[in-house]
C-alpha cells in the first residue's frame, strides 16, 4: 500500500517511525525510558504483591491505581512522540505528572483515598501541590516551587492556548500559514520531547520512594539504580542529595527484613497473637 493509498489519519506516520528509529540520539532517550518504565514497573508489582497478601488498604490500592495510570501515560506519550505528534506528547506529560503526585499524597492520606475512592471525583490539583510542599521546598511559597512552575509550563502546552496552538498553523510569521495537518519529522522536537518524557519517570520513581512508609522499607538496589538513572538523564544537575552509603542501606533493609513480620503472615499473627484487638474483646466478653 502506498502513502496515498493510506487512511488519511495514520498518514506518514510509518514513514516519520522509520526516520526515529534510525536516529542515535532518538535511541539514547527510547532506552532512557524503557529504563524509567522498567524501575517504576518493578515497584508497581512489588506494591501489587504486598497488596494481594493482606486486606486492600485504600490508600494503597488508590496510589497503585494512580501510578498504573502514569505508567500507561509514560507509554502513550512516547508512542505519540514517535509518530510524530509532539505537541500531543507533551499534553499527556502533564497527565504522568498529576498521576504521580495524586498517587504520593493518596499513598501518605488514607483520609484523601478514602474521600477520592468513595465520591469518585478528581481532588484539585491545588490541593495535590500544596501537598508536594512538603517534599520539594517546605516554607516556600508554592508559586514560587519547582513543582508548580513546571506545572504551569505543562499547563500551558495542556490547554489550548496560543502558545500551544499557533506553532501548528503559523511557524515564522512572515511566511504563509500552512497547517501541520500531518507532522515532519524533527529530530531535535523529538529528543527534546522524549528527554521530557524520561524526566518523568525520573519525577515517577521519586514520588514512588516518598510514598512508601519510609525509603528504608525500599529495596536499597531499586533506589540505587534510581539515583544512576536520574543522574544520566539529569546530567548537569546537582543530585548529591540522592546520594547514600548503598552498603549502609542494604545492611539496614537486611535487618529489617528479619525483625519485620511478612504481610501474607499478618492475618495469622493478628488472629493467634494474645492481645491482638479480637483476643482482647473475647476475654473481655468471657469475664
Amino acid at each position: 500500500m502506498t502513502d496515498e493509498q493510506v487512511p488519511w489519519p495514520w498518514r506518514g506516520l510509518d514513514q516519520h517511525t522509520e526516520e526515529a528509529q534510525s536516529s542515535e540520539k532518538v535511541g539514547i532517550w527510547l532506552g532512557r525510558i524503557y529504563e524509567g518504565l522498567d524501575l517504576i514497573a518493578y515497584m508497581i508489582n512489588l506494591a501489587t504483591t504486598s497488596l494481594n497478601e493482606t486486606e486492600k488498604a485504600t490508600n494503597v490500592l488508590a496510589a497503585l491505581a494512580c501510578y498504573t495510570r502514569a505508567f500507561r501515560g509514560i507509554r502513550a506519550a512516547t508512542i505519540l512522540s514517535t509518530s510524530g505528534l509532539y505537541l500531543e506528547a507533551r499534553v499527556y506529560a502533564r497527565d504522568i505528572y498529576e498521576s504521580a503526585s495524586l498517587a504520593r499524597m493518596l499513598a501518605n492520606r488514607p483520609d484523601k483515598a478514602d474521600s477520592w475512592m468513595l465520591a469518585n471525583r478528581w481532588i484539585n490539583d491545588n490541593e495535590v501541590r500544596q501537598y508536594a510542599q512538603n517534599f520539594t521546598a517546605p516554607g516556600m511559597p508554592i508559586q514560587d516551587s519547582a513543582y508548580r512552575q513546571y506545572y504551569q509550563l505543562a499547563s500551558d502546552i495542556h490547554h489550548p492556548t496560543a502558545r500551544a496552538c499557533l506553532p501548528l498553523v503559523l511557524t515564522d510569521p512572515s511566511s504563509p500559514c500552512a497547517p501541520q495537518l500531518t507532522p515532519d519529522y524533527n529530530e531535535d522536537a523529538l529528543s527534546n520531547s522524549l528527554a521530557e518524557i524520561a524526566l518523568e519517570c525520573g519525577f515517577v520513581c521519586l514520588t514512588m520512594i516518598n510514598a512508601a512508609a519510609g525509603p528504608e522499607v525500599i529495596p536499597p538496589l531499586w533506589r540505587q539504580a534510581v539515583t544512576e538513572f536520574i543522574t544520566a538523564i539529569g546530567a548537569g544537575a546537582d543530585w548529591a542529595h540522592l546520594e547514600r552509603d548503598w552498603q549502609a542501606e542494604a545492611d539496614l533493609f537486611a535487618d529489617l527484613a528479619t525483625h519485620v513480620v511478612p504481610a501474607d503472615q499478618l492475618a495469622a499473627l493478628l488472629r493467634d497473637h494474645p492481645n491482638s484487638l479480637d483476643n482482647v474483646r473475647a476475654r473481655r466478653d468471657q469475664n
